[in-house]
């Protein structure tokens, strides 16, 4: 094994019938969902707010986010936490999800693309896909997934945003 080999550690959580991975670095925290304030009149995948730490935040449906329509719906047992960090702003927003796997430490040449699933995700925030124990898990780069639009939206929904 290489020295300067390049390892990441990717959370993975269910959503619906999907295994989604994403980076550690961006996970604060992962919360039971005790409920949601829902907020009306908002886009189809904001859920509601929730506080967390002190902050209000923003709750989305990655299912709604990712045009999974077809995917099982997601029971929201869990709210998983992240820090997004763009160019221009920097935010927290929560993610129901179904339940979280694991957390597994990977080697960057583990994660491979596969043009087969850029259909169903945007390429651009699809890191690729790797196979864990019998299943496949999607690993997507959460701090391309959002618009400046979804972040507008974001930030007018919970106020947190740090410029």
């Amino acid at each position: 094994m290489e020295e300067n080999s390049a390892y990441r550690s990717i959370l993975h959580f269910q959503l619906g019938a999907e295994t989604l991975g994403v980076g550690v670095s961006n996970v604060l925290e992962v919360l039971r969902n005790n409920g949601l304030t829902p907020i009306p009149r908002s886009a189809d995948f904001v859920r509601g707010i929730v506080q967390f730490r002190g902050e209000i935040i923003t709750v989305i449906d990655f299912s709604e986010k990712l045009n999974l329509h077809e995917n099982e719906p997601t029971s929201g047992k869990v709210i998983i936490v992240f820090q997004i960090k763009t160019n221009e702003h920097s935010f927290k927003v929560g993610v129901l999800a179904d339940d979280v796997k694991a957390v597994e430490e990977l080697h960057e040449s583990d994660i491979k693309t596969v043009d087969e699933i850029t259909h169903y995700y945007n390429p651009e925030y699809l890191e690729g896909v790797v196979k864990l124990k019998e299943e496949f898990v999607i690993v997507l780069d959460v701090n391309k997934i959002f618009s400046d639009k979804d972040i507008e939206l974001i930030k007018t929904t919970a106020k947190n945003d740090k410029k």
